[in-house]
């Protein structure tokens, strides 16, 4: 496996951790906003800075696709 690999199966956990969710609900709610790629595409960030940092990235990031997801929907419905 490779080092993001790794620090996704890392960051998923200590999420999962840190939010009180199961596992089934915390790869629901990576794969609804694709957060595996965004701490992919962010690892040589998030692998060196500390755990809380990259839980609260995670949870803006979420924050941001929920808010762009909910404007779409607005606007289609329109």
């Amino acid at each position: 496996m490779s080092r993001e690999g790794e620090y996704l199966v890392f960051a998923t956990e200590q999420y999962r951790h840190a939010k009180g969710l199961s596992g089934a609900e915390v790869i629901e709610l990576f794969r609804r906003y694709d957060v595996a790629k965004f701490i992919r595409d962010g690892f040589e960030l998030f692998h060196i800075e500390s755990e809380e940092n990259m839980i609260a990235a995670v949870d803006e990031y979420i924050a941001r696709r929920r808010q762009s997801a909910a404007e779409f929907n607005k606007e289609r419905s329109l």
